[in-house]
This record gives structure tokens, C-alpha cells and sequence, in this order.
């Protein structure tokens, strides 16, 4: 009698193990028939199985946390930070092989149109389809040293700011670069199109780069040789810039139009109430901006005013400014 009530206890056990071992691998076989495009998923340092084995389960990418789980740590799995390509056609053991192995890190285009300041970039960045880097991790990229571009050299002692530099281009990078791959590559490109074209002289190499940077965002592309010559004839006289784009940098606030009470706060860039040329660029210009500045127009104009059409008018006299304001600001002839 004890005989037979001990083999029936093991049969119950082993009928237990074997339904628990049926169980699990229906648990653990693939969600869907189909792979699919997958999902790229993200594994952290010092995150553990079972918080990425949550992160999947959350997805639709496995049926069970605690079965996958189970079954990974059969197989062994050491788990390394990275992003990988998951889809819910794989099995446990599909979805541990990938996650061993190296990090899913496709071929990624960034487009960063000409007079973007660093805060636009970063949020281009940020928004750009299956990149990894936040706004707040480009942004604190900016504020490391160390970058290599000589170009950089062009800068007044002390001066840290890397406005200017960051060449607007088309990029293709990987969806593992770093912000900090990110900048060091906008940074070669500006030493490789801006350096060449700049004058020896240090002061006056950068001094360019800051006008190139008005240039850029004050006046269509058609006219940017006489745009530059408003503010070289401006800067001769002596005479105050007065120009919007510089206060509203200032303030945080690029690309947004000037009130009064904007013109009115002092800061370092407010060109209303401070003489010659803001501390440093105000966006990151072109090579075309660069080359208006370089070769400006011969003129004698002092002031223009930009209708809403993109047109800009130029004179000479304030009067006669007085007059295109009046006809042209706000309107679309």
C-alpha cells in the first residue's frame, strides 16, 4: 500500500512537471505566424530580465514575462545594453539570440536646414524617425569639450559655444550614434565647407561667421550679398545693427517676431541697445551666407524691411525706410 501511494505521488508529480513543461512551450512559442517588421527595442545597462522580459511582454513581442524569462535563463542569457530588432513571430529562444547579439544599428538621415540654432537641431534630432539621442542628450553634448575640428580655434578665448559651427546638412549616421557623434560629425563638416573659405585672422574669421549667421535668417538667399553690405555699412558708421533675429536669440526665442517689450530687455545679443556684432552666431549658417559675407554688395543701404512674402526692400535713408515700412511690413503686394 505505501508502495503503490509513493508511485502514485511521483506519477503526479511527473504528470505536473511534463503538463508544466507542455504549458510552458506553448507559452513561449511565437505570438504571431508572421515576423513582421519587428520592434526595435531598447535594453539598458543594469536593466534585468524580468524588466525586459515586462518591456516585451508590453509590446505583444512574447506571451508570457515569466515563461520567457524562465526559459532565457535555461538557455543562459547575458544580457548586454543595446537596441535590437524584435518581432512577434520569434520564440523565446529567436528573441535570446538576437538579444545576445550585437545591437540593431541601421543607416539614419538627419536634415538640418540652414539657419536651425543648436536648440532647433536638437529637437530635429530628437524627432527624427529611429534615432535614439533626446533633445536634452544633444543639448548637453553641446556643453562638453573635447571636440576636434580646428575651426573651433576661431573663437575668443573663453568663449565655449559651439552656434555656428554646427554645419546644416544631410547627415547619415547610424541609429546607435551618440549626440556626441552627432555634433563631432557636424562640426568636421563645418571645418571641411566653412574653414577654407575663412581669412587667417582669427577676430575677423569669426566675426564673419556671426554676420553669415544674420545673413542667413534676416534676408532671402537672392540677398544675401546686400544684406551684407547693410550690416558692414552699419558697422562702419558706427551705427546699432537694430536687428530682430539678434534680440530674440538672446531671449531664448529665435524665429518668433520681436514685440517692444522684446527690444527693451538688455541682453549681450540685443542689437537695439548694444554696439557692433552679437557675442557669438545666432544660428548656423550655410556656405552661401558665408560667401554673401565674404563678397558683399557694393551699396550704401542702411535699413531694410521684409514683406510677408519673403521680399526685401532696401534704402538708404531712414526716410525712405519709414515709407517701405508702411507699405510693405505685414503685407504681400
Amino acid at each position: 500500500m505505501v508502495v503503490f501511494s509513493t508511485l502514485a505521488a511521483v506519477m503526479v508529480v511527473v504528470c505536473v512537471a511534463a503538463a508544466g513543461l507542455v504549458y510552458g512551450k506553448l507559452e513561449t512559442r511565437p505570438v504571431t505566424a508572421a515576423q513582421g517588421d519587428g520592434v526595435v527595442v531598447s535594453v539598458h545597462r543594469g536593466e534585468s530580465l524580468v524588466e525586459v522580459a515586462d518591456a516585451l511582454a508590453s509590446q505583444g513581442l512574447i506571451r508570457s514575462s515569466t515563461w520567457f524569462a524562465a526559459a532565457a535563463r535555461l538557455d543562459g542569457i547575458r544580457l548586454r545594453a543595446g537596441r535590437y530588432l524584435i518581432s512577434s513571430g520569434m520564440g523565446a529562444s529567436e528573441i535570446v539570440a538576437v538579444l545576445e547579439g550585437t545591437s540593431y544599428c541601421p543607416a539614419v538621415s538627419i536634415t538640418i536646414p540652414p539657419g536651425f540654432t543648436a536648440a532647433q537641431i536638437a529637437t530635429r534630432v530628437a524627432a527624427t524617425r529611429g534615432m535614439g539621442v533626446t533633445r536634452q542628450q544633444y543639448l548637453a553634448a553641446l556643453n562638453e569639450g573635447g571636440y576636434t575640428a580646428p575651426i573651433l580655434a576661431i573663437r575668443p578665448p573663453g568663449d565655449t559655444s559651439l552656434e555656428g559651427f554646427l554645419f546644416p546638412d544631410t547627415y547619415t549616421v547610424t541609429a546607435c550614434s551618440t549626440a556626441r557623434q552627432i555634433v563631432q560629425a557636424q562640426l568636421d563638416d563645418a571645418q571641411r565647407r566653412l574653414a577654407p573659405l575663412l581669412p587667417s585672422s582669427v577676430g575677423a574669421a569669426y566675426a564673419d561667421l556671426i554676420k553669415a549667421s544674420i545673413v542667413q535668417v534676416e534676408v532671402a538667399p537672392r540677398d544675401f550679398a546686400t544684406g551684407a553690405s547693410v550690416i558692414d555699412n552699419r558697422l562702419a558708421l558706427p551705427m546699432r545693427l537694430q536687428i530682430d533675429s539678434t534680440v530674440m536669440y538672446g531671449l531664448g526665442m529665435a524665429g518668433r517676431p520681436m514685440s517692444g517689450a522684446d527690444e527693451a530687455v538688455d541682453t549681450p545679443y540685443n542689437s537695439y541697445l548694444n554696439p557692433g556684432l552679437p557675442p557669438t552666431p545666432i544660428d548656423n549658417p550655410d556656405l552661401a551666407a558665408l560667401q554673401a559675407v565674404l563678397r558683399p554688395a557694393q551699396t550704401n543701404y542702411l535699413f531694410y524691411v521684409s514683406d510677408a512674402c519673403g521680399n526685401t526692400y532696401f534704402s538708404a535713408t531712414e526716410a525712405v525706410h519709414e515709407q517701405q515700412v508702411r507699405e510693405y511690413l505685414g503685407k504681400c503686394p
